[in-house]
């Protein structure tokens, strides 16, 4: 028997298939949308210790690389004015030029000061001063230096490191913390005034060199101030960190006592001054 094909019926199956494609069509079809960060980098940060420093000497100050008076007639080295001289210079980083004593033909009686401010820049940091290869030298041997009863004894060590008495203070001014000379006159001001923080007490340095947390200066500083209550002091710590963009300032002071004799004559010292910081996030232990 001959088979018929319904044509309605074939329609309807061509119907489907063109509805199906279309469903399958739609299901490949979205929306979209791309975000791009461009060129990402990792730089590692940078810890940068600056120094300056203004030296005085017997009522003189150094400034320009020569002696000038502070005060007209109040100096007790007249003879040094306008003589070259080494211990100034402004904010850089310290080389072998950079001498923050350098000082000839001491007599008893004479002191003298230095002013040393340190400047952290992009960092927090840990900072102890560090005094090594310390030479305590006898040189020569005088008429007068035998008559003390100073004997060549084959010692070549001299008296001077054993009498020449050095202190160290926080040159803060008035105002707890650090705001600037501009803000605070007493701060950085050569003196040692009134409630400004000694750090290391007058003494010898010690024969073998000395090494000085400044750390712990600045957390006495903080706790005597009580900084955050009711206000924090700028540049001061808890921890004793230095902050980073502060300017801290430091007087050394030094004095040969007019006490010591003629063993001293033609006897030097000299020594090796070394700032250190070091990095202090992630740090809390100050390692260096």
């Amino acid at each position: 028997m001959p088979i018929t094909i319904n044509s309605r019926i074939l329609l309807s199956v061509a119907s489907i298939a063109a509805a199906a494609a279309l469903l399958i069509g739609a299901t490949f079809a979205f929306f979209s949308d791309n975000e791009t960060s461009q060129n990402n980098v990792f730089t590692a940060g940078s810890l940068d210790l600056k120094v300056d420093s203004e030296s005085h000497y017997a009522g003189l100050t150094c400034t320009n690389d020569v002696w000038v008076e502070d005060q007209t007639g109040q100096s007790t080295r007249p003879d040094l004015i306008g003589d070259p001289c080494d211990g100034t210079w402004s904010q850089t980083d310290l080389g072998p030029q950079h001498k923050f004593f350098n000082l000839s033909d001491l007599k008893p009686g004479d002191n003298g000061e230095n002013t040393i401010s340190l400047h952290v820049i992009d960092n927090d940091a840990w900072g102890r001063l560090v005094i090594n290869d310390v030479q305590d030298l006898e040189n020569t041997f005088l008429e007068a230096e035998l008559d003390s009863g100073n004997d060549p004894d084959g010692v070549t060590s001299g008296e001077l490191r054993e009498t020449l008495l050095f202190s160290i203070w926080l040159d803060d001014g008035a105002t707890p913390g650090f705001q600037g000379k501009g803000n605070d006159a007493g701060e950085g001001n050569n003196i040692q005034d009134e409630g400004e923080l000694t750090l290391v007490s007058q003494g010898t340095v010690d024969e073998g060199g000395e090494t000085h947390n400044i750390w712990l200066g600045l957390q006495a500083a903080y706790t005597e101030a009580n900084c955050d209550n009711p206000t924090p002091c700028p540049g001061l710590m808890s921890d004793g960190r230095l902050v980073e963009s502060t300017t801290y300032y430091f007087g050394i002071d030094w004095e040969l006592p007019s006490s010591v004799g003629n063993e001293v004559q033609t006897d030097s010292l000299g020594a090796d001054m070394t700032i250190e910081v070091v990095q202090h996030r992630n740090n809390p232990s100050q390692t260096f």
